[in-house]
């Protein structure tokens, strides 16, 4: 039978005043999959481009929300693998700003039962985006130093605890406010706004780090992330903050982001240097295996407490507009939170 539902809605683009509060009707859930109690859901960036309409693939109206920790209320048919009270975690990219929902089982793993649900859902986009970054895509040893840009929010911060983890040397950039946060997970700081990153990514790594992971794409790629790897390093573009900066479009930094791609092949032939774009649901869809594992992996280490993802605010769901309009003020270190 349907069940009602509270829902953060956009009928429509804009500023954070268009997301509105709205009872639904849920159905039962369909054919592979379940419905899920939310215990908490991230706010993301991706959440606020989605609001502005400059995310791909995403249309108005929608129910933002990119991730979820909840509880299975009821199973559809042909789910197996779970059961009614489990307690799990899904990459959803649009949806879980709700106190429940269906979703794809295919999408869901299980969370471990006594962490906090803000702690696990940091680990969830923020985290799995993190985790195979650093141990899919980049390939820094013990001992080699890597470049972590915007080292204090959500990604960057789980970054430099990976790479602490794995015995690897994290340099992070970030504002002089933030300098605490970055030192307290082993990073060496560099303030981003006082001193010229890569001279000092240069200089502190003696030479150039093995691996730069660059949220902000365009002329930043090329001039604080590429010109700081060494020989045989790797740029890793996870995001383009520079042409969404504050959540509006920005179209000279569009069209110089677009410009900045032209990379000279031959330049990174010579000095044996790779550009790589990670994209989270990109990999979810084409590699679900280690999406699932990974994952799992990341909800494991929180729920031992052996990483503890930096939770920034938790609000009520209700209050979904403050929670984005706190995110696009930069102004807080780590994973802002909304719970039901």
């Amino acid at each position: 039978m349907s069940v009602s539902a509270f829902e953060m809605h956009m009928a429509r683009t804009g500023g954070v005043e268009v997301l509105k509060g709205r009872e639904v009707s849920l159905p039962p859930p369909g054919p592979g999959q379940a419905r899920v109690a939310i215990e908490a859901a991230g706010v993301a960036f991706a959440d606020v481009v989605m609001r502005t309409g400059l995310y791909p693939g995403v249309k108005a109206p929608v129910t933002p929300g990119y991730d979820f920790v909840g509880r299975i209320e009821a199973l559809g048919p042909e789910v197996v693998g779970f059961e009614i009270g489990q307690r799990v975690a899904a990459l959803t990219v649009t949806g879980s700003y709700a106190t429940r929902r269906n979703v794809e089982a295919r999408f869901l793993v299980a969370a471990p039962e006594d962490a906090p649900a803000e702690a696990l859902v940091a680990g969830v986009l923020n985290g799995l985006t993190a985790w195979q970054m650093f141990h899919r895509v980049a390939s820094a040893a013990p001992g080699e130093w890597v470049l972590v840009h915007g080292a204090a929010g959500g990604v960057g911060g789980l970054l430099l605890d990976f790479a602490r983890r794995a015995g690897v040397r994290a340099i992070g950039s970030a504002s002089a406010g933030k300098k605490g946060e970055v030192e307290a997970k082993g990073g060496v700081h560099i303030d981003y706004r006082a001193e010229a990153v890569t001279d000092r990514a240069m200089a502190i790594s003696d030479g150039g780090v093995v691996t730069a992971f660059d949220h902000v794409g365009g002329a930043h790629l090329k001039a604080a992330s590429l010109a700081a790897l060494r020989d045989g390093g790797t740029a890793v573009l996870y995001g383009g903050y520079d042409a969404t900066r504050g959540g509006k479009a920005r179209p000279a930094a569009m069209i110089g982001m677009l410009l900045a791609d032209r990379l000279s092949a031959l330049r990174l032939f010579s000095r044996s240097q790779g550009v790589v774009g990670y994209n989270v649901t990109s990999w979810r869809d084409a590699r679900p295996e280690p999406y699932r594992r990974d994952l799992a992996a990341v909800l494991e280490l929180i729920g031992s407490g052996a990483i503890q993802p930096k939770i920034a605010k938790v609000l009520p769901l209700a209050e979904a507009a403050e929670a984005q309009a706190l995110l696009q003020s930069a102004q807080l270190a780590g994973k802002i939170v909304l719970r039901p």
